[in-house]
């Protein structure tokens, strides 16, 4: 009945491993196009256009790279 309770557990943390993973995807996504929709934003506002966009977009971008190499060396831990 152990081995039954060790197979749930080894399920469980690879799903939470993949789903950790997959959200990878997700947040890098959203990095940019927050980035982007700030840049936008102030473009609009301050009348740059297109030198805010550009700047918070490479931001966003910059946020993301970030985001994949945290999850690189959560992955190395792991």
């Amino acid at each position: 009945m152990e081995e039954g309770g060790r197979e749930e557990k080894s399920k469980s943390a690879a799903f939470f491993r993949a789903a950790q993973f997959a959200s990878v995807g997700l947040e890098m996504g959203l990095c940019v196009a927050i980035g982007a929709g700030i840049g936008y934003w102030l473009d609009s506002r301050f009348g740059t256009k297109p030198w805010l966009l550009l700047f918070f977009l490479l931001c966003g971008i910059a946020a993301a790279f970030k985001a994949v190499i945290d999850a690189a060396k959560r992955a190395g831990k792991g």
